[in-house]
């Protein structure tokens, strides 16, 4: 059996030292070793080998030479019979949810950055041991063959798929155990928090065992880790097989004594609601074309608006349905998602299939044109979900509705582990329950062409009104308290020293006068722009007004002539026009956890 050893070797050089004992039972020409070049679940070559230094191999004390066959793949020629030490460190300091970390205070990790995969045996069992300092716990969702829970110990996978799957944490941790559907969940902090760890544990079991319940009661693990590291600024999550890996901000955790759920607490819980719905929509139901993973290189599917957009809609749906957030905040989400996917063009140049596909490149290596080029599978993914929902409702008279079809999705090719093709919602639906959405969907996936939301929300009861936001950096799904007359038609960054742009609209006002992203505009009409008078700045001027703008490309001053736009309602407004026909889709009542 392969074993893997882990163990902290310089916490304050950020050194992770590694072992694998290899046996070798039968003469073979080499042996080679591999690092994975993305993990699953992030979409995106990371070069997790780059890290990787000092690598070296022997058997019986005798060192053999290592041979370097591409950047994340080595050989060793000719071991003979008998155990095959590797050993090697890795640099580990991405502070993400994707690599590894780590410092004096804690450590993280996927088994993705440090273990490498012996060829030809990755379906192998392996034995996995995890050292770490003194009075450190250990969190990971792998089977304990020795050692205390969430304690340093030995663990057992069944094959190195399963290995990459199960994220570790470690350090001083501040872990919190639950019990939701009757599965044993923990919550593990790293990192200082002030958070009601028993409120957010209440509220974390509502979110679980709505899920738990709308799947049929059947979660695909046995229990549950939330792995969250915590710090000053940062967001991310991803999802594995019974855990989720967790970077959040300190002000995203609710405080004693506190009440309601502000946006900071709310985006913790839709990020913890999101990965947990993954635990179904990604890692047991999954593209066929996953099934298994490609490691070594990109692995294209059309299909992560789904398993990304239904797990956008969900997440925050999951909040309003057990109770966390009320119908009207419910709303602002929705009418926020809506205003996300329309600023910029790139609604009208991408399909979500082409985003999904592109994902490797164009959605993972964003840069100041993206807005203008692309859109996000996961935002107009989750309309198209919402879009489904409530088309199948319509058609079903409330008797079918995507959570139905999801749980029975589930049972047919997640349980089963069959994998999905580009086709599969469509056929699925309209042979399990005899609804034809083959034309919306293929104009929804397909085309660039509008998605029927706000038709369909009327048929709901629900009205949108499309809104003038407070200003350029501002749109989404709240009413301005103060609008600007007119609109730059770019992102900004506004400071002491000007306003550097960040993103630069097609077709709007700063990119017909011939700015662009990265310039920095210090002066208008020949007076010096700061974060202190742009408002009084912009107030002086009406749509067709000409101005003079003085900018900084790079170290070049520029002038330019720009003629102000009017504003463009860039916020939707979401609310309930007839509480009669909105019934079964949302929850009315006031009374919120």
């Amino acid at each position: 059996m392969l074993h893997y050893r882990i163990r902290v070797k310089n916490a304050n050089a950020h050194i992770f030292a590694v072992a694998i004992e290899i046996p070798i039972t039968k003469p073979q020409d080499f042996v080679k070793l591999s690092l994975p070049a993305w993990i699953p679940g992030s979409y995106m070559i990371r070069d997790f080998a780059k890290n990787i230094s000092d690598l070296r191999a022997e058997q019986q004390g005798t060192a053999l030479k290592v041979n370097h066959c591409d950047k994340q793949t080595w050989q060793i020629d000719a071991p003979e019979v008998g155990m095959l030490l590797i050993s090697y460190e890795v640099y580990a300091f991405d502070l993400s949810v994707r690599s590894a970390y780590l410092d004096q205070f804690w450590g993280f990790f996927n088994h993705s950055s440090l273990c490498m995969a012996v060829a030809e045996r990755t379906h192998e069992a392996c034995r996995v041991t995890v050292e770490a300092h003194e009075g450190w716990h250990v969190a990971t969702g792998m089977q304990r063959d020795q050692g205390h829970r969430f304690g340093p110990g030995e663990f057992r996978v069944d094959s190195y798929e399963s290995l990459i799957d199960y994220p570790v944490l470690m350090g001083p941790l501040n872990i919190h155990e639950f019990i939701a559907g009757g599965v044993k969940h923990a919550l593990v902090f790293a990192g200082r928090h002030y958070g009601d760890v028993d409120r957010i544990c209440r509220d974390l079991a509502a979110i679980c065992e709505y899920q738990i319940e709308l799947f049929g009661h059947e979660p695909p693990f046995k229990d549950y880790l939330f792995l969250t590291m915590v710090v000053g600024k940062g967001f991310g999550g991803l999802e594995h097989r019974n855990s989720t890996a967790l970077v959040c901000s300190r002000k995203d955790l609710v405080l004693p004594g506190k009440q309601g759920n502000d946006n900071d607490y709310r985006t913790f819980l839709s990020l913890c609601s999101h990965e947990y719905f993954h635990s179904w929509n990604i890692k047991t139901l999954k593209p066929k074309t996953f099934i298994p993973y490609q490691l070594d290189q990109e692995h294209y599917t059309e299909q992560l608006w789904f398993y990304e957009g239904v797990t956008s809609y969900y997440d925050d749906y999951v909040l309003h349905q057990s109770g966390l957030i009320d119908s009207g905040a419910y709303l602002t989400l929705i009418g926020e998602t809506m205003a996300r996917v329309q600023r910029g063009a790139g609604i009208d140049r991408q399909t979500v299939t082409e985003s999904s596909f592109h994902a490797w490149t164009k959605f993972y290596k964003q840069d100041e044109n993206s807005p203008n080029s692309i859109v996000s599978y996961y935002a107009k993914g989750a309309l198209i979900a919402l879009c489904l929902d409530l088309t199948l409702r319509l058609e079903s008279d409330h008797r079918v509705t995507l959570a139905q079809v999801m749980h029975d999705l589930w049972h047919r090719y997640g349980k089963t582990l069959e994998g999905t093709d580009d086709d599969t919602v469509q056929t699925f639906i309209q042979a399990t329950y005899g609804i034809d959405v083959s034309g919306f969907l293929q104009q929804a996936l397909y085309t660039t062409q509008p998605l029927p939301t706000i038709e369909l929300l009327a048929k709901f009861g629900v009205t949108v009104k499309k809104d003038q936001s407070a200003d350029d950096n501002s749109f989404g799904g709240k009413p301005a308290t103060a609008r600007l007359p007119v609109a730059l038609g770019a992102k900004y960054k506004a400071s002491n020293n000007g306003l550097e742009l960040l993103v630069v609209f097609a077709g709007e006002a700063a990119q017909e006068c011939g700015l662009s992203a990265t310039d920095r505009i210090i002066a208008i009409d020949n007076l010096q722009i700061t974060d202190s008078n742009i408002k009084e700045i912009f107030e002086r001027y009406r749509p067709g007004d000409e101005v003079t703008v003085h900018a900084f490309r790079r170290d070049e001053l520029i002038t330019l002539q720009l003629t102000w736009h009017a504003p463009k309602p860039t916020s939707y407004l979401l609310s309930v026009s007839d509480p009669q026909q909105v019934q079964g889709w949302l929850r009315l009542q006031k009374n919120v956890r």
